[in-house]
């Protein structure tokens, strides 16, 4: 689009409305890259996210106009403070710690049951529609549990933990004969 007028709800920037409603985003494509200026109330809450965010209105930088830009194929969208970025030649990750084995989860489901556990600490749980959980209850009758994402109301990461030698539920299925 190629007027700012055309986009509704997105304040004219050029003429100095509205500052403290925005924000600077980068978004990245990958290979391709749009820096400028979005409305900060056009951004999900958490809670929303998921629903198909699909589009965005963003001014980018050197024009004065702003425009909708497809989010097909977007890596991911940073808010920053500045657009100059900085590199971090210090940044340092803890590879040198042990890693932790499970995840100590609470999964409330949309009828309002809400159970415990570990689970596998890898991307399994994010990028699967369900995970296996061992229940950390010792007296439940359950000792696996198949968790189906959509079928979930909140999810939250509660720590971090060693898998015990007695939880059978995070060896693999067909080693469990």
């Amino acid at each position: 689009m190629s007027n700012s007028n055309a986009v509704v709800g997105y304040r004219d920037v050029a003429a100095g409305n509205g500052d403290a409603d925005l924000v600077m985003v980068v978004l990245q494509f990958g290979g391709r890259t749009i820096k400028g200026h979005a409305e900060r109330g056009q951004w999900l809450a958490v809670e929303g996210l998921g629903t198909g965010l699909a589009t965005t209105v963003i001014r980018p930088l050197g024009t004065d106009h702003a425009e909708e830009v497809s989010l097909e194929g977007v890596k991911a969208i940073f808010f920053v403070k500045s657009f100059d970025g900085k590199w971090h030649d210090d940044l340092r990750f803890h590879d040198h710690l042990p890693t932790q084995e499970c995840l100590w989860v609470r999964a409330t489901f949309a009828d309002g049951e809400v159970i415990e556990g570990l689970i596998h600490n890898t991307q399994s749980y994010v990028v699967n529609s369900g995970f296996y959980m061992s229940p950390t209850d010792p007296e439940g009758n359950n000792w696996l549990i198949y968790v189906l994402k959509n079928k979930l109301k909140d999810f939250q990461v509660l720590g971090l933990r060693a898998a015990p030698k007695t939880m059978l539920g995070l060896k693999p299925l067909e080693n469990l004969s």
